[in-house]
């Protein structure tokens, strides 16, 4: 998650009164160092902030670390069971679907979770490199597109998000990252898919990463601040 993206979300999440989001799920969290420490301003402009209101976060993700309150795939049926005996009055759905090969029926659990009159917030990459963690499948939606797949939802929302960063920044901290593919560039063979990658990777260079962006409300009533 990019800085303007968590304060997008930050900003939004502000506008609804503790307890018409309390809990919030949010899915596909990473550890506590990765939310405090590789990418900090997830905290400081969404998680500390919530903190402070009162609202209670859970954070649920596939992996195992500290700091990870549930560990579940939503796509597993017994663990999808598992974290459906809890409702949620909010959902944080932000950088994942790109991750899953159902993002459709992904969503639809995901929207299943929130109460009626509840709120998802959903964001996906739109125009960004491959990053796979452990998968990309290259889903890259417009806004309209990403919350067509959460059933039983409106739009309050929605915009393409520019992060003001692309591969250039990237390339200036550390330059020789550009021999990756100079060097990749005379031997296709030896890993097709990886040297596809490499070889878009430049156009980022000269353009800015950008993000779709979407609030939903679940069908139902909902009040706000």
């Amino acid at each position: 998650m990019f800085d303007i993206e968590a304060r997008w979300i930050g900003a939004t999440l502000a506008g609804y009164g503790a307890p018409t989001i309390s809990p919030l799920l949010n899915i596909g969290s990473s550890t506590r160092e990765f939310r405090e420490i590789a990418q900090s301003w997830t905290t400081r402009h969404i998680f500390a902030p919530l903190a402070a209101r009162g609202v209670e976060v859970v954070h649920l993700d596939a992996r195992v670390g500290a700091g990870i309150d549930i560990n579940a795939d939503l796509l597993d049926e017994a663990d999808f069971a598992r974290v459906r005996s809890r409702r949620y009055r909010a959902v944080l759905c932000c950088n994942v679907l790109e991750h899953v090969r159902d993002p459709a029926e992904f969503a639809r659990r995901c929207a299943a979770l929130v109460e009626p009159g509840g709120v998802i917030i959903v964001t996906v990459p739109r125009s960004y490199p491959h990053h796979a963690d452990p998968i990309d499948t290259l889903y890259r939606p417009t806004p309209a597109e990403a919350a067509a797949l959460f059933p039983d939802t409106s739009v309050v929302a929605a915009e393409i998000i520019d992060v003001g960063q692309s591969y250039l920044d990237e390339v200036r901290r550390r330059p020789w990252i550009l021999a990756r593919h100079l060097l990749r560039l005379p031997v296709p063979f030896i890993d097709v898919a990886k040297w596809r990658n490499s070889m878009r990777k430049p156009y980022w260079l000269l353009h800015n990463y950008r993000v779709s962006a979407a609030v939903l409300h679940r069908s139902g009533p909902i009040g706000r601040q």
